[in-house]
């Protein structure tokens, strides 16, 4: 099996709330499928599978060697049989990734008022929710399907998923991989557990981009609080749990404490880094407060006009909520506050 080769797109859909859809959400707008298809059969890396490659040339375990890794299990199938398989054309959707409304309860700050109903409500605009189309899900072969995550939006405040599962579990496919990507912040009703319970492979997997003020400030107007509380519930119910780690600019500082946090609670974490909006990647902070971070590739670099749009957004932000990062991320304010004065 050559290095290149990943599940994702001969296997994968993703399908959002304007109803297209793309193997991976990592890929360029319009990235040409068929192409990178063919360079991975002929063990060449693709461009356009960049966000992949950084993570692995640091020793991170990107995306596309944990699909691989849970696609071989699932398939119970060797990924050189796999591989083969893709070469003669024998393959179909079986990863299958839903965004199926846009009802959150956060106002994230990388996010916005297309997919968080949370983000329209502190812009002052007429609150419209999107959901998935119905043909959609009636046209994915549900028998068929290995591994289906849920993200949103907040996926556990949608009936829609309870509704999708109710099916899969109809269809008998029950040993299927699930994973609900949420934000911790819902406590789970009785009505949830027992459809959750159904499934052999059934996974809660909490997107926490910091601890205690970082968290607050990056996932508003959540509370660590209340996060710790739903993680000790769904342990209670025996659930698996994971962690989605997505890293900016805004926690990069704060790595590895975070990272330390994960491990002391024995919570498996992926690492997610942000390529958009760019003004939240983690490249665009001035060097000299860089060079010594944790991933990243080009710690000379500096486009001042990103960061400025960077510094003015925090400032929006800050403004609609009512509070101010220096509360939440001092140090990280304090290299805003240095920016400004420069």
């Amino acid at each position: 099996m050559n290095n290149y080769f990943c599940v994702v797109p001969f296997y994968a859909a993703e399908y959002n709330l304007l109803n297209t859809s793309t193997p991976c959400c990592h890929l360029p707008n319009n990235a040409n499928i068929i192409k990178i298809q063919n360079e991975m059969l002929s063990g060449r890396q693709p461009s356009e599978c960049k966000k992949c490659w950084d993570l692995e040339n640091k020793n991170i375990i990107s995306d596309r060697q944990l699909k691989n890794s849970a696609f071989d299990f699932y398939c119970d199938k060797d990924l050189r049989i796999i591989e083969d398989e893709c070469r003669r054309g024998l393959f179909s959707t079986q990863i299958v990734k839903l965004y199926t409304s846009n009802l959150c309860n956060a106002a994230c700050v990388t996010c916005g008022p297309a997919i968080s109903s949370k983000w329209q409500s502190l812009k002052n605009i007429k609150i419209y929710k999107k959901k998935i189309s119905n043909t959609v899900i009636e046209n994915i072969e549900w028998e068929q399907v290995k591994m289906l995550t849920f993200v949103g939006g907040e996926p556990l405040y949608e009936k829609k998923n309870l509704d999708i599962l109710e099916h899969l579990y109809r269809v008998n496919n029950t040993n299927c991989f699930i994973s609900m990507v949420t934000n911790g912040s819902v406590r789970l009703s009785l009505q949830q557990y027992e459809i959750f319970q159904n499934f052999k492979n059934f996974n809660i997997c909490v997107s926490i981009d910091g601890i205690k003020k970082q968290f607050e400030y990056i996932r508003y107007p959540l509370k660590w609080d209340s996060l710790l509380e739903n993680l000790e519930q769904y342990k209670s119910l025996g659930i698996n749990l994971s962690v989605s780690f997505t890293i900016s600019n805004l926690n990069i500082l704060y790595y590895h404490e975070i990272i330390n946090w994960f491990e002391n609670q024995n919570l498996p974490y992926n690492h997610n880094l942000v390529t958009f909006p760019k003004h939240f990647n983690i490249e665009i902070l001035p060097p000299k407060f860089k060079k010594h971070l944790p991933l990243i590739r080009n710690p000379d670099q500096f486009d001042s006009k990103l960061f400025s749009k960077f510094v003015d957004s925090i400032r929006e932000q800050d403004q609609l909520k009512k509070i101010n990062i220096k509360d939440y991320l001092p140090e990280l304010w304090e290299i805003i506050n240095d920016f400004r004065k420069n």
